[in-house]
């Protein structure tokens, strides 16, 4: 685009007319200023002159005092000859004349009058300043000076700038003129192509200078960026197009992991309760049912604990697949964390229709589970909630289906359980135990108790079994039947099994010092416990502090072990054992055990369930399971303690089979540590 002059009268005479009313303007403030600043330049130079005359004051007070007319005369003179001065004298304080000046010898002196120290006239300017001594007055110093050439020197430097100023005003003036024409102009014809080119988007377009000038070089580089802005125009529109679709896969892949586990790919707590939400509202208003499904695995802790979270955790993925196959089409497969898993059934036509589907989830979990080199063998416990009669909003269903899972775990693995208002006041009271039995350690709530055991041979007590009890100040005396699956569900019972083992212990060192130092006491310790290394650590330090003997602790478990044992769980057994405490198997003949399981494990003692004692007296077949048992403990090298003994044809049928210990409210009941040595001494 080239540049061009511009003739337009028009613009002529605005520009002259500027220019014009800029100078008038500028002639107004000069006059301005002659009027005020030659005032001030006036006073700024009578100031300076009473200074100088001040000191010449100073200086003639020796020549005053002294009377010395000629010194005076003298001093006037050299003074006189560079200020201006028309006439000049000394008075003395009587105002008679000392010595004077004149700058023409044939003109007398004016009028002297020292009452006024500046006195100004058209053609003069007179200044008086006393000659001081000490604090007194001791004559004047009168001068006159000739107005005009005082004023002379200062006015004409100052009539010089104003001169400069107005020149450098039209110099700038006619400077600005150029630079519009050869700058300003271009610029504003090259930003006005800009903007239309910006405005437009035609980015072909381009910027053209004739002549050769920084104005020409720096159109050619603005083409430049525009050439090359052109050439980057479709990678960029590629790159934002690639960010685009970046952008929409975080989207999903947020959405995903705010909505979905991570692990299962399952939907998770927050799309379960959305799509529950909008699957209620559809069945309010079709007026059918819906059901929750929760499902959570048995004996899943013990997997994870025994081969370690990697299986753990394939074992979840696999059930996830095992549930969506199951699942109908438009039922949901939610997990909400751990191994917890929901799922929601849609438009059931009656709420039994849940149980079905209950029991193919529960026999899916028949077939083993083959993670990595390992058949893992789990069941799952169930809890069902239907709407609307058992919730009619989110919470409440999945709070219910809850209440109910725990229920079904009581019934043993792999039940289901509708939720009922009495399962959750259940609840509501196992909460209240769980937060109590948090702090009962700390309270001091526990006790242990201690129940004898006969030998049947000798007919002596050398053995007795810790049993715990707990009395709460709210809920008063709560049975270990009740306290104890709590404390084993909630993790408190490792606590416990500790506190156990320290008290007995305690126990035992105090029945030393009394002198009975052959007893043995069995010490129950939670299944769960065993694969802990905590527990052999705590065994060793309690027999160490208490200077015990290993030999008189027998360490009690359960026949759940035989479930959940390991590798793990039988060496450690094993430790207990080289320390020289003794094993026993609680329990006996519940269910879990078998001929193999107690040939590997560790144990000494075999205690036989009270279920096969309460119908010895009738029932055949109880009496042929407890002399098999017998028998078959002898047979193992295992001793044999039969519980729960209450009368004495129970009694009389163990002794003539040889069973080795007895225990049960026929001999004794349980009773307070202080009373076992009067007990034991009195018997023996």
């Amino acid at each position: 685009m080239a540049s061009k002059d511009s003739n337009n009268p028009l613009i002529l005479q605005l520009n002259t007319l500027i220019l014009t009313s800029a100078f008038i303007l500028l002639l107004l403030i000069v006059a301005y200023q002659f009027s005020v600043v030659d005032s001030d330049i006036e006073s700024q130079i009578i100031t300076e002159q009473l200074l100088k005359n001040e000191l010449l004051a100073h200086d003639v007070t020796a020549i005053v005092i002294n009377r010395k007319d000629t010194d005076a005369n003298a001093i006037l003179k050299k003074y006189a000859n560079t200020n201006s001065i028309e006439f000049a004298a000394i008075l003395l304080n009587n105002s008679s004349l000392l010595g004077y000046y004149s700058a023409q010898a044939d003109i007398p002196l004016p009028p002297m009058d020292t009452s006024e120290a500046v006195r100004i006239t058209e053609a003069s300017i007179t200044l008086t300043v006393n000659i001081i001594k000490g604090n007194d007055r001791i004559g004047y110093l009168w001068i006159q000076y000739n107005k005009s050439q005082l004023l002379a020197p200062q006015l004409i430097y100052y009539y010089f700038l104003m001169i400069l100023a107005i020149l450098m005003v039209i110099i700038s003036i006619l400077l600005a003129r150029v630079f519009y024409k050869q700058i300003t102009k271009p610029i504003e014809h090259m930003t006005q192509s800009i903007l239309s080119m910006l405005k437009q988007g035609k980015y072909e377009s381009r910027l053209e200078f004739s002549e050769k000038s920084f104005l020409a070089r720096l159109a050619d580089g603005f083409n430049q960026v525009v050439t090359n802005f052109k050439k980057q125009e479709s990678a960029l529109s590629a790159r934002i197009t690639h960010l685009d679709n970046l952008l929409n896969v975080r989207t999903k892949q947020l959405f995903k992991k705010s909505h979905y586990d991570a692990l299962t790919g399952l939907p998770n707590r927050y799309l379960l309760v959305d799509r529950l939400t909008q699957s209620i509202s559809k069945a309010k208003r079709s007026q059918n049912h819906l059901a929750l499904l929760f499902l959570d695995l048995d004996r899943f802790k013990v997997i994870n604990d025994n081969f370690g979270h990697q299986y753990g955790d394939q074992l979840l993925i696999e059930v996830a697949k095992r549930l969506k196959s199951i699942a109908r089409e438009g039922d949901t497969v939610a997990r909400l964390g751990g191994d917890e898993f929901v799922l929601l059934l849609e438009t059931l036509n009656r709420p039994k229709d849940a149980a079905r589907m209950a029991l193919r989830v529960i026999e899916s979990f028949a077939d083993a589970f083959n993670i990595q080199d390992h058949s893992l063998h789990v069941s799952t416990s169930i809890g069902i909630s239907v709407y609307p009669s058992d919730g009619d909003d989110d919470k409440k269903l999945l709070k219910n289906a809850d209440v109910s899972m725990y229920h079904a775990k009581k019934k043993g693995p792999g039940n289901f359980s509708y939720y009922s208002k009495e399962m959750n006041n259940a609840s509501q009271e196992r909460l209240e135990i769980e937060n109590h039995l948090r702090n009962a350690i700390d309270n001091n709530e526990l006790r242990l108790v201690y129940q004898p055991q006969m030998r049947l041979k000798s007919g002596t007590y050398k053995n007795v079994e810790a049993l715990l009890r707990w009395n709460n100040p709210e809920l008063g005396e709560i049975s270990p039947v009740t306290f104890i699956p709590i404390a084993e569900e909630s993790g408190l019972i490792k606590k416990i099994d500790l506190w156990v083992i320290t008290e007995a212990c305690k126990q035992m060192r105090l029945w030393q010092e009394q002198g009975l130092d052959d007893l043995t006491v069995a010490i129950n310790v939670s299944a769960g416990h065993l694969i802990s290394e905590t527990l052999l650590d705590h065994i060793k330090t309690e027999i160490i502090v208490n200077q015990l003997k290993a030999e008189h602790i027998e360490i009690e478990i359960t026949e759940q072990v035989f479930v959940e044992h390991t590798d793990r769980t039988i060496q450690n057994l094993k430790r207990i054992k080289e320390l020289g405490a003794k094993i026993a198997i609680d329990d006996f003949g519940t269910g879990y055990s078998s001929l193999q399981y107690i040939q590997d494990f560790p144990a000494d003692t075999l205690k036989l369930d009270g279920m096969f004692i309460d119908n010895l007296e009738t029932d055949k077949a109880s009496q042929g399971i407890v002399r098999s048992t017998i028998i078959l403990a002898q047979s193992l090298g295992l001793e044999l303690v039969a519980e729960c003994v209450e009368n004495e044809n129970q009694f009389n049928f163990l002794k003539e089979n040889h069973c080795d210990l007895i225990q049960g409210y026929y001999l004794c009941k349980p009773i307070e540590a202080s009373e076992i040595p009067g007990f034991c001494q009195s018997n023996n």
